[in-house]
C-alpha cells in the first residue's frame, strides 16, 4: 500500500471511530435523559398524590368547619333562647313581687275582690284537681293567706265552696249558651270531675237536675 492509501485508511479508522465513540455517548446521555423523565414522572405522580391528598383534607376539614359553624350557630340560638327564658322568667318574678307587695297591702274584701277578677280572667276553677297549694301558687299568694281569707268570709267556709260556685255559674252559663252540649260536657268544661257531682251541685243550688234546668231554658 501506498503511503496515500494508508493515509485514508487511517482517516477511515478514525471516522469510524468517532462514529461509534458518538453513538455510544449519544445513546449513553439518551439513557441519562429518559432515567431524568423516569424520576420527574414518578416525582410529578407522587406530587400529584400528595395534591390529592391534601384536597381531601382540605375539603374534610372545610366540612369540619361548617359542621363546627352549624354546631355553633346552634350553640348560640340555645344560649339565646335560654337568656330570653331568664329576661323572661325576671320579669315574671318581678311581676309576682310587685303582685305580692300589692295583695299585702289589701284588705280581706279587696282582696276577694282581687281573687275574684283573677278567676274569671283565667277560669283557674275549670281545673278539677284544683288544691289550695296549685291556687295559691297561681295567684302568687301564700296558703295561709287564702286560708286566713276564707276562714273570716261569711259567704264561703273555705276555697272548696268558692270554687264550686264558679263552677256552678260557669256550667249554667255554658248550658244557657250551649244548648247542644251533652251534660258530660258541660260538667268537664265547667271544671267538674264527675257528672255526679255537677248533678249534686246543681240540685243543691237550683233544687234541680242539669236536665230540668236546661228544659227551663227552652220554655223561656
Amino acid at each position: 500500500m501506498t503511503g496515500m492509501q494508508i493515509l485514508i485508511v487511517a482517516i477511515i479508522i478514525v471516522f469510524v471511530i468517532a462514529f461509534v465513540v458518538t453513538i455510544l455517548y449519544v445513546n449513553a446521555q439518551s439513557s441519562k435523559i429518559i432515567d431524568v423523565n423516569v424520576k420527574l414522572a414518578e416525582s410529578q405522580h407522587t406530587l400529584l398524590t400528595q395534591n390529592k391528598t391534601q384536597t381531601d383534607l382540605l375539603e374534610k376539614l372545610e366540612e369540619q368547619t361548617i359542621s363546627q359553624q352549624r354546631e355553633l350557630d346552634e350553640l348560640y340560638k340555645r344560649l339565646k333562647g335560654q337568656q330570653d327564658k331568664v329576661a323572661d322568667l325576671r320579669q315574671q318574678t318581678r311581676g309576682h313581687c310587685q303582685q305580692i307587695k300589692a295583695t299585702q297591702d289589701m284588705n280581706d274584701e279587696e282582696l276577694m275582690h282581687w281573687i275574684d277578677v283573677r278567676m274569671d280572667e283565667t277560669r283557674l276553677y275549670t281545673t278539677p284537681t284544683l288544691s289550695l297549694k296549685d291556687t295559691a301558687k297561681a295567684l302568687g299568694l301564700t296558703q295561709k293567706r287564702i286560708g286566713q281569707l276564707f276562714k273570716n268570709n261569711e259567704k264561703y267556709a273555705n276555697l272548696g265552696e268558692y270554687l264550686t260556685e264558679k263552677r256552678f255559674l260557669l256550667a249554667c252559663e255554658l248550658m244557657r249558651e250551649n244548648p247542644e252540649w251533652t251534660i258530660e260536657a258541660v260538667a268537664k268544661e265547667a271544671g267538674f270531675l264527675t257528672r255526679r257531682t255537677f248533678q249534686e251541685v246543681m240540685k243543691t243550688g237550683l233544687g234541680l237536675t242539669p236536665s230540668q234546668f236546661r228544659q227551663t231554658l227552652k220554655n223561656q
